[in-house]
């Protein structure tokens, strides 16, 4: 008898962590460190974190210095059917074909300074998610 409840208990937990492993992930525990990113773009459902890159840039203004982060995803869904998911989402985002066959939505976020900005690329097979923004606002 306590074989079994043992066994039950056991049974219950993996069930629990499968369910875990299961559950939907929140844009903020997929982009780690977003400034604006996690609050404005969710995360393609079937989209795996590969890499997360940080960068500079400097525009022409004396004031246009920003800091930037970039979160790189590998999805087995074609860009059509992604591009699909991002288009329904961000409707009022600008839209841009790259020279590559990429397309690039770009977001201004409620209460971003000026050059801020959050902008997502999906390409065949991969999502990038960036954000740009003042220096000192970024993390890490």
């Amino acid at each position: 008898m306590k074989a079994r409840t043992i066994a039950a208990a056991v049974g219950t937990a993996a069930l629990a962590l499968a369910a875990a492993g299961c559950a939907a992930r929140s844009a903020k525990d997929l982009l780690p460190g977003a400034v604006y990113a996690a609050k404005v773009v969710p995360v393609y459902r079937d989209a795996e974190l590969t890499d997360v890159l940080g960068s500079d840039s400097w525009g022409d203004g004396p004031d246009s210095y920003t800091q930037g982060q970039t979160w790189y995803f590998d999805t087995g869904d074609s860009q059509k059917k992604v591009l699909a998911f991002y288009e329904k989402l961000l409707p009022d985002a600008e839209r841009k074909t790259n020279d590559d066959g990429s397309v690039t939505f770009r977001i201004v976020p409620a209460g971003a300074e000026k050059f801020e900005y959050v902008q997502v690329t999906v390409g065949e097979g991969e999502i990038r998610i960036g954000e740009h923004c003042r220096p000192g606002k970024i993390r890490g």
